[in-house]
C-alpha cells in the first residue's frame, strides 16, 4: 500500500480529529491542494493553445513552404528571388491546395 495513503486515510477516517483543532486546517489544505491542481491544468491547457495560435499566426507571414535561393547570405532583404523558369516549378500546379502565386496577387 502507498505509504502517503495510508497516513492520509488514517488522519481522515480518524473520529477524534472531527472535533479537534486541526479539522479545519484539514479542510482548508485538501481544498487549496485541489483548487491549485485546477488551476495549473487551466494554465497549461491555455499555454499550449496560446502557443498553437502563435504559430499559426507565425506561419501565415512566410507559409509552410519557402522556396530560396542556397548561398551563405542570411539575410532576407538582399536575397535573389528564385526563378519560376525551373523545371520543378510546374509541378506545383497539380498538388490540390497550394498555389503557385500569393493569394494578393490573384
Amino acid at each position: 500500500m502507498n505509504y502517503e495513503y495510508f497516513i492520509a486515510k488514517r488522519i481522515i477516517g480518524n473520529k477524534s480529529y472531527k472535533s479537534s483543532v486541526s479539522a479545519p486546517i484539514i479542510k482548508i489544505g485538501i481544498a487549496a491542494i485541489a483548487i491549485s491542481i485546477v488551476v495549473m491544468l487551466i494554465a497549461i491547457a491555455t499555454g499550449i493553445g496560446l502557443e498553437h495560435k502563435i504559430r499559426d499566426k507565425a506561419v501565415a507571414f512566410n507559409g509552410h513552404i519557402t522556396i530560396s535561393n542556397f548561398d551563405s547570405n542570411e539575410s532576407e532583404a538582399a536575397q535573389v528571388p528564385v526563378s519560376k523558369n525551373q523545371d520543378f516549378y510546374p509541378q506545383f500546379k497539380s498538388v490540390e491546395g497550394v498555389s503557385p502565386y500569393p493569394s494578393s496577387c490573384k
